[in-house]
């Protein structure tokens, strides 16, 4: 692609930077990691979501030395005459991950539709950037980006609420009870196989994630345990006699990540009259291990904000029950020229 280069003042010096495509995923990784960068944002999920039309694309921003600044992932999606630019897509968290040495990205984020408008065949006409991280969104605040904030994502800091905490004081007596009730008479265990992953695509079984895994896509499941290998871990409570009862889907941080998380997808579950709730079970045995090996906190996910403070909400219990933060999640799009402004709306509403 075309670098576009862009002065950007660092300390008291003005460096040269430029937006490019990446082509070292070692590189890429290992800056993500280090800066506060999430799973969603590591080479391999956008190669999970790559699906017909849809490939992945990762610019990164590097200074005069090479080294990168910025690094955006995202998933391209060509039409006819068009590409339309996603930050991401089906993912708990994307958008740009930003030197934690640079103090203002304002003037990196600033050149990021210029840099992508003419640098593939078809003109860009847009970006759609999802982001929670206010080091992000304070700047494309302030470039004035048309934003949304329907969303946000449901954070447990284990440091803060250990497992012992939350028994005590987030969980009241039928919340215990339903951990105590499903330690006897249910197992947790982590399987890899395609064919232990068939009741999680049953069409009979419900949700409880608001945002779900693609299971509609045969291969998806599989897909991810080829790409991802043992960063996807997917568990399964089993009844007495085999049977089972609910299972899930784990995705973790590198261990290298400042604060490495580990983001719950697509819980799935059997209709059940049992009085006592597996849902709660799972979570309870999700944050355990993820305390047990050291990871800093948990991800439920993204959950919608409207409700969000009434306590009949089930997400709210969910909130209170864990004694979750509630992140604002925002979606900006970003017309690449404001000749394409009115395209880009059109895109957005598809």
């Amino acid at each position: 692609m075309t670098e576009v280069v862009t002065p950007v003042k660092v300390g008291s010096k003005t460096v040269q930077v430029a937006w490019t495509e990446a082509e070292d995923s070692r590189e890429w990784d290992e800056f993500v990691s280090q800066n506060g960068g999430s799973f969603f944002q590591l080479w391999a999920w956008p190669r999970v979501l790559e699906y017909g039309d849809s490939k992945a694309l990762y610019l990164a921003c590097r200074d005069s030395n090479g080294r990168i600044v910025a690094a955006c992932p995202f998933l391209r999606r060509t039409g006819r005459r068009f590409i339309y630019l996603d930050s991401l897509p089906d993912s708990f968290t994307a958008g740009p991950v930003v030197s934690t040495s640079e103090t203002d990205a304002t003037l990196i984020l600033a050149k990021l539709p210029r840099a992508v408008r003419f640098s593939l065949v078809n003109p860009v006409v847009a970006m759609t950037i999802r982001t929670h991280q206010q080091r992000i969104v304070k700047p494309m605040l302030r470039l004035g980006f048309g934003n949304t904030k329907t969303r946000g994502l449901l954070l447990l800091n284990l440091k803060e609420r250990m497992p012992e905490h939350i028994w005590s004081n987030g969980f009241k007596k039928h919340d215990r009870q339903a951990i105590k009730y499903y330690e006897k008479a249910a197992a947790f265990v982590f399987v890899n196989r395609d064919k232990d992953y068939s009741g999680l695509r049953r069409p009979d079984w419900k949700d409880f994630r608001f945002q779900r895994l693609q299971l509609s896509r045969p291969d998806y499941l599989s897909r991810m345990r080829t790409i991802l290998g043992d960063r996807l871990k997917v568990a399964l409570i089993t009844g007495t006699e085999g049977e089972v009862l609910a299972g899930f889907a784990m995705l973790l941080d590198p261990p290298t990540s400042p604060r490495p998380l580990v983001h719950l997808l697509g819980i799935k579950h059997a209709s059940s009259n049992n009085i006592h709730s597996v849902v709660t079970f799972i979570n309870w045995k999700a944050i355990n291990w993820a305390y047990e090996n050291g990871f800093q906190g948990v991800d439920f996910g993204p959950y919608p904000l409207d409700n969000s403070t009434e306590p009949t909400y089930r997400f709210y219990k969910l909130m209170r029950r864990f004694e979750l933060e509630l992140v604002p999640r925002y979606e900006f799009m970003v017309p690449t020229s404001n000749a394409l402004y009115s395209v880009a709306r059109r895109i957005k509403q598809m």
